[in-house]
């Protein structure tokens, strides 16, 4: 009998021993947790602090950059708006954002590259900030009748670049007409108002009627600009032709433009996103524009008939891609000039203007290959007033980026667009 009550009490104790083991291991955890917890907060607070440290920067570098001398490419010296070599090591010396406010002022993006916010302690995290003029996409807010008179030209070299068919055309353009204008009248054969098409498409919505068709469409037209390019979602001609549905998704991002067809029929396009902002001129910035944008401006993009469907094919395009292609490589690496001495300079790889521009890509190609002067008017060549900064805080793995649209005006910058985490 004694035996098996210390048998009992020994098994007891073991119990009870694995419980407070299963405790302190659940404590031990729950510990352990919570320094991580305190450590990631403590660390979240950090790049927290990086970042502000980041919008100091940008501002600093946004309201400055328009004064600052640049490099002189001349021998003897500076002239007006440009600095010597010992100019640049005094600015350098003065100015922690010297290269980088250069950069936007030649036409540039800037980065500042990773930046310890205390040199004494770089474990203490680094902050890194770019910034780009925005005026590298056509504005579509324009392409209108009453905001450009050519904004047609526009769009069919938009819509040919993106490869949607010529029969299309006529309905996308007059229905984002009609969503744009201020009026009630529908635009040509295709326009589409509210009292003649939203509310109607709208209500079927609602009621159950063709859902999958009028899923995208709201109750009016905006009649007025559009503060993001994902309200072209909700425009007629993005959604059906002829009363057949098409991807207003494949039109503004990318895919097949008639997901319903036979698949030797569907039609695959690049979407608007690529060629399209909501901000800027209306001018595309020569310095900073990507060749898929320099290829749709009209005087390089140059159709040599009338029918445009094939409109980047060998026949009916001419000399586009290999114009563009140049103005890219002179803007990264710079074409040389022989100087009145005889010497051979570098020129800078930023255009300075339109003349600028037709005599150096005349020169890097040759030939009979021009750009016509039509192009002129749709070109800009400095910085106007939007850009896009991107701020990124860093610190023991942590990071808190925040993306951003900027407006310079009246010598104060304000955010027009804030993302955080994107």
């Amino acid at each position: 009998m004694m035996r098996e009550r210390k048998g009992s009490a020994i098994v007891g104790a073991i119990w009870i021993l694995a419980v407070l083991s299963v405790l302190i291991a659940t404590y031990a955890v729950d510990a352990q947790l919570q320094t991580r917890v305190n450590l990631y907060l403590q660390e979240r607070v950090r790049v927290d602090h990086l970042t502000d440290a980041g919008i100091a920067i940008a501002e600093v570098i946004l309201l400055d950059y328009q004064n600052v001398q640049v490099p002189s490419s001349s021998e003897n010296g500076s002239s007006e708006g440009t600095a010597s070599q010992s100019e640049i090591d005094d600015f350098i010396d003065k100015d922690r954002w010297y290269w980088e406010k250069v950069d936007l002022k030649d036409n540039r993006e800037c980065s500042t590259g990773a930046v310890p916010v205390d040199p004494l302690t770089p474990e203490g995290g680094t902050v890194t900030v770019k910034i780009k003029p925005i005026e590298s996409k056509w504005n579509i807010n324009n392409l209108y009748p009453q905001g450009d008179p050519n904004y047609a030209k526009i769009w069919e070299a938009v819509l040919a670049a993106s490869g949607v068919p010529e029969e299309y055309w006529d309905s996308i353009v007059d229905s984002w007409c009609d969503w744009r204008d201020a009026d009630n009248g529908d635009t040509g054969e295709y326009g589409a108002e509210t009292g003649t098409f939203y509310q109607e498409a709208y209500d079927d919505f609602i009621n159950g009627r063709d859902e999958e068709k009028n899923r995208n469409y709201l109750p009016a037209s905006r009649d007025g600009e559009i503060s993001d390019l994902d309200d072209l979602m909700h425009i007629k001609g993005f959604n059906e032709f002829e009363d057949e549905p098409i991807s207003a998704e494949a039109l503004l991002d990318g895919g097949i433009l008639n997901p319903l067809a036979k698949k030797k029929d569907q039609i695959e396009v690049n979407g608007f996103r690529k060629y399209f902002t909501v901000f800027g001129s209306g001018k595309v910035n020569a310095n900073i524009a990507d060749k898929d944008i320099l290829v749709t401006v009209p005087g390089i993009w140059q159709p040599s008939s009338s029918s445009s469907s094939s409109a980047f094919s060998d026949n009916d395009v001419s000399n586009a891609m290999d114009i563009a292609d140049a103005i890219i490589e002179i803007r990264t690496t710079g074409n040389q000039r022989e100087t009145a001495g005889g010497r051979m300079d570098d020129e800078v790889g930023t255009f300075r203007d339109w003349n600028d521009l037709q005599n150096r890509v005349q020169e890097a190609i040759g030939g009979g290959t021009y750009i016509q002067k039509e192009a002129e008017q749709y070109l800009s060549y400095a910085p106007d007033k939007f850009f896009e900064v991107s701020i990124t805080g860093s610190s023991l793995g942590i990071s808190h980026t925040i993306k951003a649209i900027a407006i310079l005006q009246d010598s104060k910058v304000r955010y027009i667009r804030w993302q955080e985490d994107p």
